[in-house]
C-alpha cells in the first residue's frame, strides 16, 4: 500500500518536470533551458530533477518520448475506431496530421537545434516509426482479407506499409518546412481516397 502510494507520488512529480520542461523546451529551446529553470517553475530544487533524471538531455528524451507515446496512441484509437480499411488508413493520416500541426512548436525546437538533439531522439523517432509500420501494415492486411484491397496488396506487406509511412512523413515535413499544414487538412480526405484506390480491388 505505501509502496504504490510512493510510487504514485513518484508518477505525479516525473510528469510535473515533463509538463514545465516541454512549457520551457518550446519557449526558450533545449539549449537555452538548463535545470535550474525547470527547477524554478516547478518551485522545487535541483535536486528533485536529479532524483528522478541524470541531466537535461534525459528530461529531454523524456518529453519526446511522451509526445510521441500520445500521437500514436491518438492514432491508434482513431484507426480503431474505423470500420473499414479504407476509413482506417484516412483516419490513421488525417489523425497524424492535426497532431503534428498541435505540436508545432515542439517540432520547431526539434527542427531548430536537430544537430544537438538528433543524438537523443534517433532511437526514439526509429521505434515510433516502427510503431506506424506495423499499424499500417495491421490495416492493410485487414482491408485485404476483408476484400476491401487486391490481394496483391498482401503480397507486398513487408515493404508496402513502410513505403507509404515514409510518404508521409516526407509530406509532413515538407509541408511543416514550407508552412503549409494547415492547406493540406481539409484536401487530406480526398488526396488519400486517390490513393487508396489503387490499394482496391478493381
Amino acid at each position: 500500500m505505501v509502496e504504490n502510494m510512493i510510487t504514485g507520488k513518484d508518477d505525479i512529480i516525473r510528469d510535473e518536470i515533463l509538463q514545465e520542461a516541454q512549457k520551457l523546451f518550446q519557449q526558450y529551446g533545449v539549449k537555452k533551458t538548463t535545470m535550474e529553470d525547470i527547477a524554478k517553475a516547478m518551485g522545487k530544487g535541483k535536486s528533485t530533477l536529479y532524483y528522478y533524471y541524470c541531466s537535461k538531455e534525459d528530461i529531454f528524451d523524456a518529453v519526446i518520448l511522451k509526445e510521441m507515446g500520445e500521437v500514436f496512441n491518438s492514432v491508434k484509437q482513431a484507426v480503431e475506431k474505423a470500420t473499414s480499411a479504407e476509413d482506417k488508413l484516412k483516419a490513421f493520416s488525417l489523425t497524424k496530421i492535426k497532431l503534428v500541426q498541435k505540436r508545432i512548436n515542439l517540432c520547431k525546437v526539434v527542427k531548430g537545434e536537430m544537430q544537438d538533439t538528433m543524438h537523443c531522439i534517433k532511437h526514439l523517432h526509429a521505434e515510433y516509426i516502427n510503431q506506424e509500420v506495423s499499424l499500417v501494415k495491421n490495416i492493410l492486411a485487414f482491408g485485404v482479407q476483408n476484400g476491401e484491397f487486391h490481394k496483391s496488396v498482401g503480397r507486398e506487406l513487408d515493404m508496402l506499409p513502410e513505403v507509404m509511412v515514409s510518404s508521409l512523413r516526407g509530406l509532413e515535413q515538407d509541408l511543416f518546412v514550407n508552412a503549409r499544414l494547415a492547406k493540406l487538412e481539409p484536401r487530406l480526405d480526398t488526396i488519400m481516397g486517390i490513393l487508396i484506390r489503387g490499394l482496391k480491388n478493381k
